[in-house]
């Protein structure tokens, strides 16, 4: 009966662990792209998770997202960032049409 006792522990701390490091990377993600946008000019409209698969090594999360964007207020666009554990951020975004904020009057 201990064994099973052990082993339920074994398995909560388990549990427990992979939630903590998934809301950990989320958060990390949302940082990212909030950073990468204010330094593109871009308003972020809506950021989540899209999926997330277990591998064996450090980085045993991978997870991609999706976010929401606009570049000009009027027009918004979907890209996507890929996290392998709490590294390698690797972004992709559309074509998107780029504001000039000097605008000359005439």
């Amino acid at each position: 009966m201990i064994i099973w006792d052990l082993l339920f522990i074994l398995l909560m701390v388990l549990v427990g662990t992979t939630i903590w490091k998934l809301r950990q990377q989320s958060e990390l993600a949302k940082k990212l792209t909030e950073v990468h946008c204010h330094k593109l000019g871009l308003q972020l409209l809506s950021f989540s998770r899209s999926r997330f698969n277990f591998t064996l090594g450090s980085d045993f999360l991978q997870a991609s997202f999706v976010f929401e964007f606009s570049s000009d207020g009027d027009n918004n666009y979907q890209g996507g960032l890929t996290l392998n554990g709490l590294i390698k951020p690797r972004f992709q975004l559309p074509a998107y049409r780029v504001v000039d904020d000097q605008q000359t009057s005439h």
